[in-house]
């Protein structure tokens, strides 16, 4: 069955999947109005309480990261700082370090072999947002460097000789 609304046709899997992941979250992703779909960001008390453990609350702290790592980068263009530059140096090796546990979990078998690439996993993460942290403080940081890299010409070969 498809469901009619004023704005058009949904069908039936669509919102399925879509009350699925509302009730996921614990609370709806979006209020749904006439005019328009107005985002519900989540307040600063409900992303401290997202170190309990369980699924849900690992899933919700996964998306929080992912868009605060989306704001940061928009805030790494709009308004480059330290503090963007930090938050970038923190954001994005966590939102990298949940991908590749994720395909560790899935692809990884045995015991031993699991528990070792865990282990390097948290070791590469801890040393790169060390090491991003490192670069922020000491040298031009996240922001500058990257639009370094974006500003290399590349050098015209009868040049190189």
């Amino acid at each position: 069955a498809v469901v009619s609304t004023q704005s058009g046709h949904y069908g039936r899997g669509v919102l399925h999947s879509l009350t699925m992941l509302m009730s996921l979250a614990g609370r709806p992703l979006c209020r749904l109005t006439r005019q328009a779909i107005k985002p519900i960001i989540p307040t600063l008390s409900q992303v401290s309480h997202l170190s309990s453990g369980s699924p849900v609350t690992h899933w919700k702290a996964e998306r929080y990261v992912s868009v605060l790592t989306f704001g940061a980068i928009i805030g790494a263009a709009a308004y480059p700082c330290l503090a963007v530059d930090h938050s970038l140096a923190i954001l994005i090796p966590l939102h990298t370090h949940w991908g590749i546990e994720q395909i560790l979990t899935d692809y990884v078998h045995g015991k031993a072999t699991s528990k070792i690439c865990q282990v390097l996993l948290y070791v590469c993460t801890g040393l790169t947002i060390i090491s991003l942290l490192y670069f922020n403080q000491h040298d031009i940081g996240i922001t500058q460097g990257i639009k370094d890299l974006w500003n290399i010409k590349q050098r015209d070969p009868a040049e190189l000789h």
